[in-house]
């Protein structure tokens, strides 16, 4: 089947398993209504399985359609303009220092990049470049890819990684008052706490590229470089903004695990109830259940048993998405799947619940590369090293709470 009819089909299941359970309702689940649920589950699993190797190879179709159809564009324009703008002139720039280095380029070239060279705040960065906008892009584009808290938190892009005084409190303290004709309104002591939102740098490590690759111009050097950074730094960040401790050297961010201090036990350390998600979720301040923001966390592992558990009717916790009408829930709740979050175990924290808007991470617009070549010159292999800042806070500290293993 082609892509949009594979789509079609998921939707129809999805709208069948939907139906069924909404038509079942509050009664108990027969054998015949589980089996007939079960039969659906893994015809839609199969399909989306299909579906996402369909989508990967159209993606790299549209990609290259999309870099010969950039680089035509962009040769019409310059003939039409009888030169290049501000950003294609960088990117030409760049791609020839990718390439080959600052010796082979043009003085033109050599006289662009040094605009672009960084002015980082340690010396870790010199010698390094601003990656230009449209690499740029590419590399964020491949870091959707990984950490699913990221795509539920609040961004902040600051173009510069000075430290920022972040006001931190919890929420649920505060409250108006009622005031009579002609009365004054007091003041509201409320407690906040003060955290930094620095900016932590993680390098993308050392990519050795060959230098057959640098030189064959068919290659687009800036997307393949882009994709491997994007997916180096995009899981270094996910772990960090999840497991972070803000502690060590170098100092690490406050992550989700350790910021989050409102916990919910379970009774055991494999397993869980649908009624102790039930009490996380409630755990919770109406308000912040009511946000938009509002969201249940957990990994793949996670998702998985709580696609197969039941309530005790016998209905499926796990509602699949409807494309265009519905998203997936557990428990009627939005959930995302971030894989830096931990399994059910003694005293870890498998599940959160909460408004993740109020979850901030902080990133620096700007990202500097390095390009490495006396280090792998007897592999006739250039190196590159790419630096990426960011940081997290949480400003609220009732809006989200965690479910974990029984203490021991």
């Amino acid at each position: 089947m082609k892509l949009h009819e594979l789509k079609q089909a998921y939707n129809e299941v999805a709208r069948n398993m939907r139906s069924l359970h909404d038509t079942i309702g509050d009664t108990a689940w027969t054998d015949e209504q589980r089996s007939q649920w079960s039969d659906m589950k893994t015809k839609l699993d199969g399909l989306d399985e299909q579906i996402k190797r369909e989508e990967a190879l159209r993606d790299a179709d549209q990609r290259f359609v999309e870099e010969h159809e950039e680089e035509h564009r962009n040769t019409q324009e310059g003939e039409e303009r009888g030169g290049q703008g501000v950003d294609e002139q960088r990117a030409a720039a760049f791609d020839a220092f990718l390439r080959q280095g600052m010796s082979e380029m043009s003085a033109e070239q050599r006289q662009v990049l040094r605009e672009m060279r960084a002015q980082g705040t340690s010396s870790d960065e010199k010698g390094g470049y601003t990656v230009p906008t449209q690499m740029l892009n590419l590399v964020y584009e491949s870091m959707q890819d990984y950490g699913g808290l990221a795509s539920v938190a609040q961004i902040l892009t600051t173009e510069t990684g000075q430290s920022i005084e972040w006001p931190t409190s919890n929420g649920t303290a505060e409250e108006g008052e009622l005031l009579g004709e002609n009365s004054a309104a007091t003041e509201g002591d409320v407690n906040f706490g003060m955290e930094t939102l620095g900016a932590k740098k993680l390098s993308s490590k050392i990519i050795r590229v060959s230098n057959e690759l640098l030189q064959d111009s068919g290659i687009n050097v800036q997307a393949f470089l882009a994709g491997r950074i994007g997916s180096r730094i995009g899981r270094g960040e996910a772990k960090y903004l999840v497991q972070g401790t803000g502690t060590g050297t170098p100092e690490q961010p406050t992550g989700l695990q350790t910021a989050v201090t409102g916990v919910t036990n379970a009774a055991a350390n494999n397993e869980f109830t649908w009624q102790e998600v039930n009490s996380l979720i409630h755990s919770i301040d109406p308000a912040y259940r009511r946000a938009a923001g509002f969201r249940i966390g957990f990994n793949d592992n996670t998702l998985k048993l709580m696609t197969e558990m039941e309530d005790l009717q016998g209905r499926p916790l796990w509602l699949p998405a409807v494309a265009g009408a519905t998203p997936a829930t557990i428990l009627g709740r939005q959930y995302f799947v971030d894989q830096g979050i931990a399994d059910i175990a003694d005293n870890a924290k498998f599940m959160y619940a909460g408004d993740f808007q109020q979850f901030i991470i902080r990133r620096v617009r700007y990202m500097v590369l390095k390009r490495l070549v006396e280090r792998y010159a007897e592999f006739d292999q250039t190196g590159f090293l790419a630096f990426h800042r960011f940081d997290c806070v949480l400003q609220d500290t009732a809006a989200i709470k965690a479910l974990a293993g029984p203490v021991v």
